[in-house]
């Protein structure tokens, strides 16, 4: 086999590869963090105590995810998730529909954020009588997350974006679905690749 060919085929498992570690590289610094949501003393104060739930966000690609479960709905109120505790206004995430068995989920954009040092979020019920746009003082489960760095490349997980991130675009592909798609590049030139390598020593024997 002709070494240029062979260095071709070489080249393009390189670049496969390279791809790989730059994905990775570009998602550690949107890595979406994970919050436990219980019912938190000082905090909670409406609902079971056995309810709980996880919160998946990330500031920096401005998506979050909600689970919730043993919070059954209760009449005439209905559950919201609250981003709190920094120096801006509460933000609302959305409502968290809940089914009879207590289960519910939220998947959304995070549209509008101005600020990024929220380091609680909590599950609220609002009922009657809740003022409009303020964050219902019935509140349920909640987490406590550490206060999203700036962007310097120091912080471990998720980070602030240098500007306000763009919420009218497609929702950006997971670890999973991005990891998928390089190998379904990166396997196939690696099996050829050491096809060609073998075919090339078996000529060279002969």
């Amino acid at each position: 086999m002709r070494p240029a060919i062979l260095g071709g085929m070489v080249a393009a498992l390189l670049l496969a590869v390279g791809a790989l570690t730059g994905l990775a590289n570009a998602r550690a610094n949107g890595v979406p963090q994970l919050v436990k949501l219980t019912y938190l003393e000082g905090v909670s104060n409406f609902g079971p105590q056995t309810a709980e739930g996880v919160l998946e966000f990330s500031f920096a690609e401005a998506f979050a995810r909600v689970d919730v479960k043993n919070l059954p709905p209760t009449d005439g109120y209905t559950y919201e998730g609250w981003l709190t505790g920094g120096a801006g206004a509460p933000f609302r995430v959305g409502e968290i529909s809940v089914d009879p068995a207590g289960i519910g989920v939220l998947e959304t954009k995070l549209s509008g954020l101005a600020s990024y040092d929220y380091d609680l979020f909590v599950v609220a019920a609002r009922g009657p009588g809740t003022a409009e746009g303020a964050i219902p003082a019935d509140r349920s489960i909640a987490g406590r997350f550490a206060i999203i760095a700036d962007n310097t490349g120091s912080a471990a997980g998720d980070v602030r974006p240098g500007s306000l991130p763009e919420t009218g675009e497609k929702p950006p592909l997971t670890t999973n679905e991005r990891l998928g798609r390089v190998f379904m590049i990166a396997g196939p030139t690696a099996g050829l690749a050491l096809i060609l390598l073998s075919l090339n020593r078996r000529r060279s024997r002969r």
